[in-house]
């Protein structure tokens, strides 16, 4: 099926000041209360760029969600106590007069001290001394009075050319969910009977593919389909406002199992840049929460936990509040662990109200499902449900969940359909996106991606390479074998191993390439970090053992005999439940230690027996998603893929498009350059830039670091792993680095130059849509980039879902979305800016079974086997949620065609030489991001998630 428009989930924002809804009164949390708890009490913060005052950060994270819980018709915001920031804002209409003072500061009160005291107890569980002085606390809370609390009347108003206010992006999308909940919105699925005319509304007569099926006279389909209603409630969210439908719908298995889940709707204020007239939008983002229903357990991460509000003034826009829950361990060699709350939310419920609702977390954790679907109590009355634990994979042992993940177009349409008029009085519909005709990629087959261009390898790596060999299992060292011979086209006796791991080497020499191939075993290598209990700072210890095992690899290593170009390490280890704790893993100090040796390296996981997902279509539902032993087949991919990774993606090869632009504008011998900055939070906190840039007929890519010219790719990743020099760059350093970047690169040809948004804002305002010019480079806002000097330059800012940046989507056909919805791939163009643009990718093989078409809850027609079509429910299908990435085309020469340079960046993402499915971001991004990995492992990596509003 071919899909000719693109509609995003977003709506623009009306002026309705006149409306109720908009009348609010707001206050900041007092200054002179904030002040004596972060000078007495409570400890720093580590949050980047905040001023001086407010290092120091306030749980108020749990007494807002208590105050929300207590009194629904608050909406909170802030839950750092910054100056400046809205706290707590109490709609108008809901009251004549503002909020009662007094009653505030005793939840304020009691919230705090609940949290003092449950850090505390947690403290002393640990055998630890206290975290907070509860008697300074108490002193200073003492001194709290309702007078201290300023409110201000506050009109919303974000219509067309207006300019939003900070905390009318939090605001707003909390108002709209309030106002659906306590309207009585709510969704209808399907439809009973089916018209004639709305015959594919119940489902469309598709394959899984999204292509039209034959079914001989469509017209004459009808289908009685039985009607779903999902009702919402509000959820104490972190990020925007999030409904989910409640009560849960419950798929029961055909052995009598009910497995609950929930539709869940979440509202996000955006802008664009380069708008003619401000216009700020309502993005919706459709999603799906499954319930636990088993006994749930996670020795190492918490659990999260939805809390229904017990308070007697609860109403239907009170909120979910969001607790967690972990699991305790006790002293070494003794059976004393325990399940208890992480957070302060619990306690402060309990400290501020007489609540017997408030599950235990260990009988919660025992049995989830009996909080979330209670039984009738003694007169045969239905309780309310308490909690719910949402269910992740790996959350206890057989806790699988039949329900599958993602959620279809059909779906999206239909909820989005009918939001729609449900805010008519705030928001109208976006227009849909047209598509852009533009040459598609023939998608290369498996055994390419494996087969190296031993030629295209010596440019990038130079001509004598050694390739080493770490393997601990005879198992692992045939299949790397394996993989190396094919990958190079190379003749190795791989059947003529010994049973054992020992050491040997061979050289082999090609016309284009000399392989020097080395087998050692891995020995203690791999093995946990030796840490040295008797350092009692924890930074000192992990050196120690980080220093250490660097040399154990360097020796065990060595360095490279002379005239060696490129050294690559496929290392055998364990991956990161492996080791006995994070501190123990060894991976990056291994890494370290080899690029002290001139080596990258590649970890290889040992033969397991990895669980993995088993689609079952017999139809036993309650055998789905249960573990199975890694096959043969399954570990020799998994090792072609760690080879390919080390030996193509590690020294940058890339494979560019046969063609670039669209169909009627062709680009030919365009240079891309993507500058990106790393960062990293925690111990060491790092804020680097880098640049990565391809030229035409140059088959990898080249990199620039600080204090560095332009290096092959294998250099700048060794560069970073034994990185020894200041990791912190302030932003007029970041400006001027990438500045000379741009300078270097543009030598009068085409450049095209890729900035990623979410990741660069911070350090580059100018960038951000409210100083973004058309044409007008600046990194800077007051130092623009000499327009004479960077002839040939185009700039593609381009932003990702992070943050609900951009919009969900479903794409439909010029019958309209009536008649089907799907997925289409490919570059759609904005009709009210010709330079923004929407890219959707191609469906990855690795995406879940289920239709576009298809729906949790409506039957459409498809193919029930390999032979029969039928109507069917795709319940139990995963389905693929393709992201949406905008390309705003911020700066173009005379004569260009927008649309051509959108389409560069869009089939940038297919230029991968490792990968067969597109990337999310264009091959010079995506380099730029993998060597902030080789700097610092990816779970440290600083989540972009910064707002275009902030």
């Amino acid at each position: 099926m071919r899909y000719d428009f693109l509609q995003p989930l977003s709506l623009r924002l009306k002026s309705f000041a006149d409306h109720p809804l908009a009348q609010y009164w707001t206050c900041e949390f007092p200054a002179v209360w904030a002040r004596p708890l972060r000078a007495e009490i409570f400890r720093p913060a580590t949050a980047e760029g905040e001023a001086e005052e407010e290092v120091r950060g306030l749980p108020l994270w749990a007494v807002n969600s208590a105050i929300t819980a207590l009194m629904p018709q608050v909406l909170t915001h802030d839950a750092r106590a910054r100056s400046g920031e809205m706290w707590l804002a109490w709609s108008a209409a809901a009251d004549a007069k503002t909020p009662d003072r007094e009653r505030l500061v005793e939840f304020v009160k009691g919230g705090l001290m609940a949290a003092a005291i449950h850090r505390n107890k947690l403290a002393e569980r640990r055998s630890r001394k206290q975290v907070i002085d509860v008697t300074a606390l108490a002193r200073i809370l003492d001194g709290f009075r309702g007078e201290d609390l300023r409110f201000t009347l506050k009109t919303l108003n974000l219509g067309l050319g207006d300019q939003p206010e900070s905390s009318d992006y939090t605001l707003v999308p909390h108002a709209l969910a309030a106002h659906l909940c306590t309207s009585g919105w709510r969704v209808v699925h399907g439809s009973s009977p089916v018209p004639e005319e709305e015959a594919l509304d119940a489902g469309d007569a598709v394959d899984e593919a999204g292509d039209d099926l034959q079914v001989g006279e469509q017209e004459e389909v009808t289908r009685s389909a039985a009607v779903h209603t999902s009702l919402w409630r509000r959820t104490a969210a972190r990020d925007g406002a999030e409904l989910v439908s409640w009560p849960p719908h419950v798929y029961e298995s055909s052995g009598g199992l009910r497995y609950p889940w929930s539709y869940t709707l979440r509202l996000s204020v955006q802008t664009r840049g380069l708008e003619a007239t401000a216009q700020p939008r309502l993005h919706v983002r459709v999603g799906m929460r499954r319930w636990a229903r088993y006994n749930v357990f996670d020795a190492k991460r918490n659990i999260g936990v939805h809390l229904l509000s017990p308070s007697p003034w609860a109403d239907a826009s009170s909120p979910f509040g969001l607790a967690s829950m972990t699991w305790h361990s006790g002293p070494a060699g003794k059976k004393q662990g325990y399940m208890g709350w992480t957070d302060d939310l619990v306690p402060t419920l309990e400290r501020l109200g007489s609540f017997t609702l408030l599950p235990d977390p260990a009988d919660l954790a025992h049995d989830p499902m009996s909080f979330l679907d209670p039984q009738p109590d003694a007169e045969g009355r239905r309780r309310p449900p308490v909690a719910g634990v949402p269910y992740r994979p790996g959350l206890g042992k057989n806790t699988g969940h039949a329900v599958g993940d993602g959620i279809s177009a059909k779906d999206k349409w239909r909820i989005f359909n009918q939001l729609v008029p449900a805010l008519a009085e705030f928001a109208e519909m976006d227009a849909a996106c047209e598509r852009v005709p533009i040459p598609s990629r023939t998608r290369p087959a498996a055994a390419d991606l494996l087969r190296i261009d031993r030629s295209a390898l010596a440019q990038a790596a130079g001509a004598r390479i050694e390739i080493v060999l770490w393997c601990d299992t005879a198992t692992m060292r045939d299949e790397a074998l394996n993989a190396v011979a094919s990958a190079l086209d190379l003749t190795v006796d791989v059947a003529g191993q010994p049973g054992l791991v020992e050491s040997w080497q061979h050289r082999f020499s090609t016309t284009e390439l000399e392989v020097l191939l080395r087998v050692e075993p891995v020995g203690e290598v791999a093995d946990d970090l030796e840490l040295d209990e008797s350092i009692t700072r924890r930074n000192d210890r992990l050196k120690a053992a980080g220093v250490s095992r660097q040399l154990q690899v360097s020796r065990s290593l060595g360095h490279p005999e002379s005239g060696t170009t490129a050294r690559f390490v496929l290392v055998e280890m364990r991956g990161a439940d492996g080791f006995a704790s994070a501190d123990h893993d060894p991976k990056m100090v291994v890494k370290a230690g080899a690029a002290r040796c001139e080596a990258v390296t590649q970890n290889l996981l040992p033969p397991s027996a990895a669980e993995e997902a088993a689609d079952d279509s017999s139809g036993d539902e309650d055998s789905v998603r249960q573990g199975i032993k890694e096959t043969a087949g399954s570990r020799r991919e998994r090792t072609r893929r760690a080879v390919s990774d080390l030996l193509i993606r590690q020294t940058g090869l890339i494979r560019p498009p046969a063609m670039q632009g669209t169909k009627v504008h062709e680009l030919t011998d365009v240079a891309c350059l993507g500058l990106w900055v790393v960062r990293r939070t925690g111990d060491f906190k790092t804020v680097m830039p880098l640049a990565v840039a391809t030229v035409p007929g140059r088959p990898h890519a080249l990199v620039r670091l600080p204090h560095s010219g332009w290096l092959p790719y294998h250099r700048a990743a060794t560069q970073l792993a034994g990185w020894n020099r200041p990791r912190t760059f302030g932003k007029q350093e970041v400006q001027e680095f990438f500045a000379a970047c741009v300078a270097e690169s543009c030598d009068g040809g085409d450049l095209a130059l890729f900035t990623l948004a979410q990741n660069v804002r911070s350090l580059c305002p100018a960038l951000t849509n409210p100083n973004l010019a058309a044409d007008r480079l600046a990194f800077h806002q007051d130092k623009p980039l000499a327009v004479e000097d960077h002839k040939g330059l185009r700039h593609i800012r381009l932003r990702t879902n992070v943050g609900n940046e951009t919009a969900q989507h479903f794409a439909f056909g010029k019958d309209g979305p009536g008649k089907q919805v799907g997925v289409g791939a490919g570059l759609w163009a904005s009709k009210d800016n010709d330079r923004l643009f929407f890219a959707t990718a191609d469906k990855p093989s690795t995406a879940g079974p289920g239709s576009p078409g298809g729906s949790r809850l409506e039957q459409h027609w498809g193919k029930v086997s390999k032979d029969r079509e039928d109507w069917k429910l795709d319940t139990l299908k995963d389905v693929w949620n393709p992201q949406l990435l905008e390309l705003l085309v911020a700066v173009k020469q005379n004569g260009d065609s927008p649309a051509a340079w959108a389409a560069l960046a869009h089939q940038r993402r297919y230029a991968a030489a490792h990968f067969a499915d597109p990337l999310m971001l264009p091959i010079e991004l995506h380099l730029a991001y993998k060597l902030g990995e080789v700097l610092l492992p990816s779970h440290q990596l600083e989540p972009i998630e910064q707002s275009e509003s902030s």
